[in-house]
């Protein structure tokens, strides 16, 4: 990767450095327009002239396209926690103590715009479904989807960047998806009454059902990985001293032992404290100025979506084959559009080809956006199963009192049976 664990170990009679973790030292800047700032303090406590390494981690779901400054630090990404974090190093004189902004979007919102659709959607089921056979359960769904929607706009509401701890904003936030998923749920329940009343229930489909199938991502896990090729260098920077040192780096969690094609030159383990396989090389002698490349042959297990987007392609046109030629739902057949547009644009995208962070985080959002042309899938697919024609007989529930009167006909044979086979066994041993 960028930097080796090894060329410090190296250098370390050399350099002398410092780590900074400052996540936590985080405030809201309400003339920023509610933006969130991590501000690190790097420190130099010493009496004399120290190198400095910063590191901090950026909170959890931040994406490079989130952050609007970097206060010239750099943005790496870390493979193990999937997150990114900002670092540098500096020289730093005496008792110095420098501070970095970084600025970054508030994604800690729900955006109210949607809640405003799941709302409207909300009333206008309610009134279609009025005076259908699904009034009654429709009337407590639309009671229960109006109550969450509330709760979510006024949580959001008190907890505003500029009003609380960003702590508590994000806690707040994450309180609000699961409110919001409730949401979703019950919006679904009301489609699905208004399709089996035969109403459409709007242009799209917008809530989940919970009989839909979860996507499934490892079910389509190719036969045969392709391969990919890790670089590690290490470089003595000395002009005029050999060096002995150690080699060691750490692979992405993904990977195991078994994985390692070829270690091009490094021992492959596996680390149990830090469950992560790793490469290594001890004693690894460099000349003056000497650098040494090693090439790992790896599995790619991040490049591996091809057979599942085959697949949903696949589930997509069986889709279509089965709604086209009826009078099918509006709302269904847009939303399968809009699956279907969505893959399209995710098979067409090109990622990157150098194994590298970069490489590793783009083939895990096109999984996570595979994950959500999946649910669209399987929303549709279980939308259309009220809307099949039934074939054979259709025969209503018995009541209740002929529910009893079968119960007792059957407990009335076996009693029956029971005796029969009592009497005869009774003859036979007397």
């Amino acid at each position: 990767m960028k930097v080796l664990k090894s060329y410090l170990i190296a250098c370390r009679r050399q350099w002398l450095f410092c780590l900074v973790f400052a996540f936590g030292l985080v405030y809201a800047d309400s003339a920023l327009g509610g933006r969130l700032v991590i501000k690190i303090h790097a420190a130099n406590k010493a009496d004399v002239k120290k190198t400095v390494q910063i590191r901090s981690s950026l909170p959890a779901r931040i994406t490079p396209a989130d952050i609007q400054e970097l206060a010239g630090l750099n943005l790496d990404y870390d493979v193990k926690s999937d997150t990114y974090y900002v670092e540098d190093s500096l020289e730093m004189e005496p008792r110095e103590i420098k501070v970095f902004d970084v600025v970054m979007n508030d994604i800690w919102l729900i955006d109210e715009g949607q809640v405003e659709l799941y709302s409207k959607r909300a009333k206008v089921l309610s009134s279609l479904l009025a005076g259908s056979d699904y009034s009654a359960e429709s009337s407590k769904v639309f009671s229960e989807v109006k109550t969450k929607i509330d709760e979510i706009l006024v949580r959001q509401k008190e907890n505003g960047i500029t009003i609380v701890e960003p702590i508590k904003h994000i806690q707040a936030y994450e309180q609000n998806l699961k409110t919001l998923q409730a949401v979703k749920l019950g919006i679904g329940k009301m489609e699905n009454y208004a399709m089996a009343a035969g109403i459409n229930p709007g242009k799209n489909l917008i809530g989940d059902d919970i009989s839909a199938s979860v996507p499934k991502r490892n079910a389509h896990t190719p036969k045969e990985y392709g391969e990919a090729i890790m670089k590690i260098t290490v470089r003595n920077s000395s002009a005029t001293q050999s060096i002995k040192t150690d080699v060691r780096s750490n692979l992405p969690p993904e990977l195991s032992v078994d994985d390692v094609v070829d270690g091009g030159g490094l021992e492959v383990r596996y680390d149990p404290k830090l469950k992560c396989t790793y490469v290594f090389k001890y004693d690894l002698e460099l000349q003056p100025q000497e650098s040494v490349t090693y090439k790992i042959r790896l599995n790619d297990k991040w490049n591996v979506n091809g057979e599942r987007m085959k697949y949903l392609q696949d589930k997509a046109n069986e889709l279509i084959d089965r709604s086209s030629g009826r009078n099918s739902i509006e709302a269904v057949i847009n939303t399968l559009d809009k699956a279907v547009t969505d893959l399209d644009s995710v098979m067409k995208a090109t990622g990157p080809t150098e194994l590298n962070p970069a490489y590793i985080a783009y083939y895990r959002r096109q999984a996570d956006s595979l994950d959500e042309i999946e649910k669209k899938l399987n929303r549709v697919d279980a939308a259309l199963k009220p809307l099949q024609t039934n074939t054979g007989f259709e025969i209503d529930a018995p009541d209740k009192k002929t529910t009893w009167l079968i119960i007792y006909v059957i407990l009335g044979f076996l009693a029956v049976m029971s005796l029969l086979f009592f009497l005869r066994w009774y003859v036979q041993s007397s």
